[in-house]
């Protein structure tokens, strides 16, 4: 777990969004098992639980090589899109600590990004509609890059599009794409869990583990 010691501040916070910012990953488990119900092509909850954290190209793959040729991944896709999209416009739920995290990052000028697998768009959408997005300098979709998560392409797009070295900024995550995209950019990076389960042994060296963002307004309190 985190440790208490002071730490110094970084020059930029990048954040994931989904299951971290907001708890929509509960929301995308639940239209990917009725969606692929719906389409007579059940999907395991196994293989739903490995879902998270994937972008679209690499998510497509990974149905593919597990469920075969075929699984109507484009028909899934766009099903799953208007079931999904139904849910958010109810409003998403924001996780623990997050506004205190924010909060006390502007209070103390280090600017914030967002580095997700969700396109820019609806990246955009949802944050606003969980009234987060005024927090962001910049949201990074996975539109934004060539290469998705587990690639550190978004982290250190972020980071470029903050005037910063990635190796200068905190990144935080929960998923193992995530996690292995903000390590390879050589951010400060830290596991904050939800739904998915990571074993430890899993994680990428130097990634520390934290139980909530509350953890984020904590440090700073210290330095300021």
């Amino acid at each position: 777990m985190a440790s208490r010691m002071r730490r110094p501040l970084p020059d930029a916070v990048i954040f994931d969004m989904d299951g971290l910012l907001i708890d929509s990953e509960r929301l995308a488990k639940a239209s990917t098992l009725a969606v692929s119900e719906q389409l007579g092509h059940p999907i395991p909850e196994s293989v739903a639980m490995r879902m998270i954290g994937l972008g679209s190209d690499a998510l497509e793959r990974m149905l593919r090589d597990e469920l075969g040729a075929k699984f109507p991944v484009r028909q899934f896709r766009d099903t799953w899109n208007e079931h999904y999209g139904a849910r958010v416009a109810q409003g998403v739920p924001v996780k623990p600590g997050v506004i205190e995290a924010l909060t006390a990052l502007a209070a103390v000028n280090v600017p914030c990004a967002v580095a997700t697998s969700t396109q820019t768009r609806l990246a955009h959408h949802k944050l606003e509609k969980a009234g987060l997005l005024h927090h962001f300098v910049f949201v990074a979709g996975r539109d934004a890059v060539v290469h998705g998560k587990p690639a550190p392409d978004l982290y250190l797009h972020a980071a470029k599009l903050l005037g910063q070295r990635a190796e200068r900024c905190w990144a935080f995550e929960d998923s193992l794409p995530g996690l292995t995209a903000a390590a390879a950019s050589g951010a400060r990076t830290h596991w904050v869990p939800d739904l998915a389960h990571i074993n430890t042994s899993d994680l990428p060296a130097g990634v520390e583990t934290i139980d909530s963002l509350h953890h984020v307004s904590r440090w700073v309190a210290r330095v300021s």
